[in-house]
């Protein structure tokens, strides 16, 4: 059994992106989480994009001693990252019992099931309270040095909660027994606090007693998000500084409480040391590595080692957002102190960590995340509009997950020769209609043998009532990759595909010169779910002598509409634009092409590749430009190889301008689309698909990470 890291609390703020990053860096990955604060759609995530050989989900409370003890006896856990907690300072003023209970009592129980096993431990800067001025920087020895001191003979706790003595009393009779250092319990000014300083006295006496090596991590400020722009910070209630900020800019509260403006500071607000989730994730990972090489017990701040005032933080997301943020003043709150700032010197100098992101930086990435995600974590169930295909799509990502007992399809390929005798498309050999194929050694096109479009069909003409036929002529071609029987489009390298590239160009400049000619279509179907049983690398060509219906006419009218309603803008320009503003779907993008999974996919994985500049085909394409689509078309397909460790069986589609003379001021694009939704598992398209509207399983946004993480796997695996 591969070993694997236990992440309690990691459907959270900060758990989920350290589950993130474990999961980049190749780690097995358990969380136990009971969704009380955390959010199920981390998870799902988690579990689609990395699959169950990577994550694993235990919905289980830590106050659930039972359930605790078989995670540990199912699975061979090499180390525990313990995020599991509640963290609402004005809650933990209010309902101390259930903090004790939450932040102390559960955590006992993870100690007890991972005996032996090393933990890293959020912890938190609360546990300093509010210290004198002449404690800044904080060193991780504060509380020691005023015990010593005896600067706090008495609790900081506000005088309207539960006096310290009662929660004591708890902790000594259900933990500590008679035994405890009370000296650094007296040094918050919140509950939570105290339940932190609580658990760090814990790891304290199970490291003595030999039963296990720690870290304690306290985090100052927390904020930010995710570079994905899919995990981000979603409380409820919201109690932390920059999402509330962030609402404001967003219209979601109508002005920012400042609460505190006459401290000693520069602009009469509070300090707080702001530190990016995403360096407090590399610090949790680089912590537990440390634990895992026999690294000592230790505890550490984790901030930026500088503060900045409430006043400035509104200034930077001023800058950030564009929007004004009104505020109004308001008074201290029970609990928060003046500044905290970290002196950060010790986890630097011991395993060289520091933060590394700027605070307009952490705020702006915030800034992505709220304003992609205004409602928080939703999985997606609406209409979007696909302009690409001028439909509305039902996104039912709910769906995603329902049971299947019905048919599934083997993505398994045998071994593939380089040639077979058998092939009627490898070099040299004789086909159905008696020709022999020449010995190509790169690309090679030829009429094809079954040809749906012929130039010697019947003229015909025909009404009655609401029927009509008209002469279907046209030219059918096949286009040969490369002479390698075994090789398939995404197994080729860029500059094979920049070769294809070139050829598809001249096909489509060859048979739209002609007369008879007004729609050449180059596509290509790969895998037996597609339609497609020959495996030699091939494509096709569709020369119609019309404007074909299905996604050509509809685009036409979707230009004109489209530039008429934004005064000459054109939808796919605008598309790309959008998509690229926003992030989250994006496979690839340079200064010649984008590649994204759009925002209302028809199918599971549909993808677009668009040329940034408004083109009509791969003609108005320079060789930079042509070789950039190859690159975009192979990463796109490599990706989609990854997905289920298996040929990806899809649809390609080169969808360019017509050739019938008229300017319709068309801006190409190549789709890649599949009924794939899982591994093995088919979309039908039926029903609802065909006499209602589309429906997609799944969300755009998960479908281009899984993309992603699958085409950067391949990039990693050697060879």
């Amino acid at each position: 059994m591969r070993q694997a890291v236990l992440v309690t609390g990691g459907a959270g703020y900060i758990g989920s992106h350290t589950v993130r990053r474990l999961l980049e860096d190749g780690r097995r990955v358990i969380v136990c989480d009971d969704l009380s604060t955390g959010h199920r759609e981390p998870v799902d995530l988690f579990s689609h994009v990395y699959g169950p050989d990577r994550f694993l989900f235990a919905e289980a409370s830590l106050l659930d001693a039972d359930a605790l003890r078989e995670l540990f006896a199912e699975h061979d856990i090499a180390g525990v990252i313990d995020f599991a907690a509640r963290s609402i300072v004005p809650e933990s003023q209010r309902e101390p019992r259930l903090y004790f209970e939450q932040n102390v009592l559960a955590f006992g129980n993870l100690l007890r099931a991972c005996d032996g096993v090393p933990v890293v431990k959020s912890s938190t800067a609360s546990t300093y309270g509010d210290p004198a001025e002449d404690a800044f920087p904080l060193r991780e020895d504060y509380q020691e040095r005023a015990a010593a001191e005896s600067r706090f003979p008495d609790s900081q706790l506000d005088g309207s909660v539960e006096p310290l003595e009662v929660i004591l009393d708890w902790y000594a009779a259900e933990i500590a027994g008679g035994s405890f250092d009370a000296a650094p319990l007296r040094i918050p000014t919140s509950v939570y606090g105290v339940t932190k300083a609580m658990d760090e006295q814990m790891l304290a006496t199970r490291d003595a007693s030999g039963r296990g090596a720690y870290v304690a991590l306290r985090y100052f400020n927390a904020a930010g998000a995710d570079v994905s722009r899919l995990l981000g910070e979603d409380h409820s209630p919201e109690t932390h500084l920059i999402p509330i900020v962030l609402q404001v800019a967003l219209g979601q509260r109508d002005i920012l409480t400042l609460y505190g403006t006459h401290y000693d500071t520069p602009d009469g607000t509070a300090i707080r040391d702001f530190v990016s989730v995403a360096d407090l994730a590399e610090a949790h990972v680089r912590c537990l590595d440390a634990l895992l090489e026999g690294g000592a017990s230790a505890t550490y701040n984790l901030g930026s080692g500088h503060g900045h005032t409430v006043g400035e933080i509104v200034d930077a997301a001023r800058d950030v957002t564009g929007h004004a943020i009104p505020t109004a003043n308001g008074e201290p709150r029970a609990g928060d102190p003046e500044r905290l700032i970290a002196d950060c010197s010790k986890i630097r100098d011991a395993i060289g960590w520091r933060a590394e992101t700027g605070i307009e930086s952490i705020v702006e990435s915030a800034w992505h995340w709220h304003r992609l995600h205004p409602h928080g974590y939703r999985t997606p169930q609406e209409e979007r509009y696909n302009p690409f295909w001028s439909r509305w799509v039902n996104i039912a990502a709910h769906r995603r997950s329902r049971p299947w007992s019905g048919e599934t399809q083997d993505l398994d390929s045998d071994e593939i020769p380089s040639h077979d005798p058998s092939c009627y498309l490898c070099p040299g050999n004789t086909r159905v209609s008696g020709e022999t194929n020449p010995d190509y050694t790169s690309v090679w096109s030829f009429a094809n043998d079954f040809p749906t479009l012929t130039q010697d069909a019947y003229d015909i003409t025909h009404e009655d009532g609401p029927y009509r036929a008209r002469t279907s002529r046209g030219v059918c071609e096949v286009v040969n990759y490369n002479p390698n029987h075994a090789q398939r489009l995404s197994t080729l390298d860029v500059d094979a595909v920049a070769t294809l590239v070139d050829a598809w160009a001249d096909i489509y400049e060859r048979l739209g010169e002609r007369p008879d000619i007004a729609y050449p279509l180059i596509f290509e179907n790969r895998g037996l779910i597609m339609g497609n049983s020959q495996p030699h690398p091939h494509g096709q060509v569709y020369a119609y002598s019309s404007i074909p219906d299905l996604i050509v006419a509809p685009q036409i009218a979707e230009f004109a509409r489209y530039r008429e309603e934004t005064g000459g803008v054109c939808f796919v320009c605008d598309a790309a634009r959008a998509e690229v503003d926003d992030g989250r779907r994006i496979l690839a993008a340079d200064e010649h092409v984008t590649a994204f999974v759009p925002y209302a996919a028809q199918f599971p994985y549909d993808v677009v590749i668009a040329p940034t500049r408004h083109v009509a085909s791969l003609l108005d394409l320079g060789q930079d430009a042509r070789r950039s689509m190859a690159a975009a078309v192979l990463h796109a397909l490599t990706g989609l190889d990854g997905l289920f460790d298996a040929p990806y069986h899809y649809s390609l589609a080169l969808v360019q301008a017509p050739t019938d003379g008229v300017d319709y001021g068309y801006h190409m694009q190549l789709h890649i689309t599949s009924l794939l939704r899982g591994p093995g598992l088919r979309k039908h398209v039926v029903g609802a698909d065909i006499f209602g509207r589309v429906v997609n399983p799944s969300d755009p946004d998960e479908a281009a990470e899984e993309i992603r993480w699958a085409a950067r796997r391949a990039h990693r695996a050697p060879g």
